[in-house]
């Protein structure tokens, strides 16, 4: 099915569809008329970015045979109360189970295709993602005999409890505690303090039946750290909480309305030994502990949905980008010459700089997404061969990427809805509606600067074992390679956007700041602080120096990803044109790093700002095809500005005209407010 044809058969249930002109809007059409990817080169990278004929044939699918139920509309989306949202959320999980069942949906199509479509508007995504995969990964042979199942058919319902009220990314600081008896082979499970209650999991509040709790393992006074236990919360009889345990919802936050997050506390909870998840840990009858390879094993669920998170940045950007795209090539807004003709707000370099490094970055985004899932294959692959010398890295550029996407997409966003004027703050816009969603991606399954620090321990730990002869893995060779003293050898403009001269500027200024960061630690502890003093007095720069690094990984990985492509010569030149772009507003944005130590001149700078001028205007005549590229249909955009056929402000009237409150000619408020004040006021004159 094309795209067009999905918008045809579509259309019916998107956001402001009742009024709408059955042609597109000329001005979208003459973008897309005039642009050198023609139809056929935009269904080209379509299936580029899908990876794929094949499986942009099976998401197109997946996304009609969805969207063909009436449950799944997103129709009401932006008038619905917050416990409709979670009851549509509930109501949806339950349908997806047959759903996925009868078209033979697996793991990764769930995450990449059903929840893109809904952008994850359910209630059991935790369920899915977190829930069955830590069993499935962490779980004895007859601990995956008894649960998978039972998880996968949605026999019982499951979350997974790790942040606490009082803590979240320190992992060691939990206190909920799991004291091991003996005498009756069992668990006693506590949260002794107010901060020690399970906070945020979702699905937890009303939903799940059952929980991966993480707990502090005591054996004989003996505190062995955080391991985790599969606890039942609920009969699945009558769904009633079991004795010694309070559970309930958290209350309504930011978005995520179709998710119950919830708060769980444990009193002398009792769960017997073979409920411990003991795959790598294992605690024998008479409770003597034992453990093989690498504890961070723990955490490679985590590590799965940070690589997910990552990987749906990507999405959400994108579909943000079509949405402020195509309403930026039917706004018009004033002449460029006094006098002449209105344009269209795409033509003003000031609109191209807000939407264009978003643009590219989101095609960045998704290069690197396939990178670091064949990064974690390898890795995951090596572990059940009980081989863990590749996780350090894997938990380095899980974390880093993670709060480097969201941290990114973000901001992109944001300035998307600046870029959309006073219409991007309506909520039919959706524009609020995925800055809220990717801004809660910067603190959950770890808080963005957290992670950007666990990066720079590894960056750390990387340069240490480079100076003495140590061997690197690949994401961080290049701290064997001193480029002290050495200037960018870039003379024209042409040299600015060549890869490899870009590659080499970035590499320098990771290893100068990773190195030197790393020299004022020493220096610190030299002058008598500890080294856990001295480390908090070098976070600013370790964070700085972690960011470069993911920068660096982030645009090498582009380049690396695009060149053996197979593609037509257009779509290539357009590509590299996103690259350089991509590559060159960083730099242009952090041009100081480059200056300070001499490795760049002014001159230089001067002509990467140039180049960046100039990349935002090669871009221009491409960008309407680019995002139509992505392929989010109507119902997947969910916005009144961003559909396919450009009719934005039908769609705005439309939308306003189904407001609630104009249901009625007359608001309730006028009897009860309005018509006494008039009355008395009237009455006095």
């Amino acid at each position: 099915m094309t795209h067009q044809a999905q918008h045809d058969t579509m259309i019916s249930g998107a956001v402001g569809a009742d009024i709408i002109p059955p042609t597109v809007n000329p001005l979208l059409q003459r973008e897309r008329d005039r642009a050198t990817l023609t139809k056929d080169l935009v269904t080209q990278m379509t299936y580029m970015i899908d990876d794929g004929k094949d499986k942009t044939a099976r998401r197109r699918h997946i996304e009609s045979s969805l969207f063909s139920d009436p449950l799944f509309s997103e129709r009401d989306r932006y008038i619905r109360t917050s416990a409709e949202t979670f009851d549509i959320g509930v109501k949806r999980s339950i349908r997806l189970i047959d759903f996925k069942k009868v078209h033979n949906i697996t793991f990764s199509e769930t995450w990449d295709y059903v929840y893109r479509a809904l952008t994850n508007d359910v209630t059991f995504g935790v369920h899915d993602l977190m829930f069955v995969t830590f069993i499935d990964n962490q779980g004895t042979e007859e601990q995956k005999a008894r649960w998978l199942g039972k998880a996968r058919n949605m026999q019982i319902m499951g979350t997974y409890a790790q942040t606490e009220l009082g803590h979240g990314t320190y992992i060691p600081g939990l206190e909920t505690t799991a004291t091991y008896i003996p005498s009756t082979e069992d668990f006693v499970l506590n949260s002794p303090t107010l901060t020690s209650m399970k906070w945020w999991p979702g699905a937890m509040g009303k939903t799940s039946t059952h929980v991966i709790l993480i707990a502090q393992l005591i054996i004989g006074g003996k505190n062995y750290g955080p391991h985790a236990f599969m606890v039942q919360l609920r009969s699945l009889k009558d769904h009633s909480v079991l004795p010694g345990r309070s559970v309930g919802a958290i209350g309504d936050k930011w978005n995520f309305g179709g998710v119950d997050n919830g708060y769980l506390s444990l009193e002398n909870v009792r769960i017997p030994r073979k409920d411990m998840f003991m795959k790598y840990s294992q605690v024998a009858p008479d409770g003597t502990y034992s453990k093989k390879g690498n504890p961070k094993v723990m955490y490679t669920t985590m590590m799965v949905v940070r690589l997910k998170i990552a990987q749906e940045c990507w999405q959400s950007l994108g579909r943000v980008l079509t949405t402020a795209i195509r309403y930026s090539a039917v706004r018009k807004q004033g002449p460029v010459d006094q006098g002449g003709p209105e344009v269209v707000i795409l033509d003003y370099q000031t609109q191209q700089e807000k939407l264009f490094p978003g643009l590219a970055t989101a095609y960045a985004f998704n290069a690197v997404g396939k990178r670091l899932q064949e990064v974690f294959n390898k890795v995951q692959a090596d572990i059940e061969k009980e081989d863990f010398s590749s996780l350090p890295e894997l938990h380095a550029l899980t974390c880093g990427l993670k709060a480097f996407t969201t941290g990114t997409a973000v901001r992109f966003v944001d300035t998307a809805r600046f870029a959309c004027g006073g219409h991007g703050f309506l909520l039919s816009s959706g524009l609020p509606y995925s800055y809220s969603r990717l801004s809660a991606g910067c603190t959950y399954e770890g808080e963005n600067t957290v992670m950007m620090l666990q990066v720079a321990r590894y960056l750390l730990k990387s340069a240490y074992a480079a100076q003495n002869g140590g061997s690197l893995a690949s994401s961080v060779a290049y701290l064997a390679e001193d480029t002290s003293g050495q200037t960018w050898p870039a003379q024209t403009e042409t040299d600015v956007v060549n890869s490899d001269l870009l590659y080499k500027a970035y590499q320098h200024r990771a290893y100068r700041l990773v190195n030197q960061v790393g020299q004022r630690m020493a220096q610190l502890m030299g002058q008598g602080q500890s080294q856990g003093v001295a480390w908090n007095n070098s976070t600013v720069d370790l964070v700085r120096a972690a960011k470069a690094h993911m920068q660096f990984y982030t645009m090498a990985t582009v380049f690396d990803v695009i060149k053996p492509l197979a593609v037509d010569p257009a779509i290539q030149s357009i590509l590299q044109t996103l690259s350089c772009l991509y590559a060159i507003y960083m730099m242009d944005q952090s041009i100081g790093d480059f200056l300070e130590d001499g490795y760049m001149n002014a001159e230089q700078a001067q002509m990467v700002h140039g180049q960046y001028l100039a990349l935002l205007n090669a871009v221009r005549p491409e960008a309407v095809p680019l995002v139509d590229a992505f392929d989010f249909s109507d119902l997947t955009v969910h916005s009144v500005l961003g559909c396919y056929d450009g009719n934005v402000y039908e769609r705005l009237y439309e939308h306003a005209l189904r407001d609630p409150k104009n249901k009625t000619e007359i608001h309730e408020t006028y009897y009860k407010y309005l018509r006494p004040l008039l009355t008395e006021h009237q009455s006095k004159l």
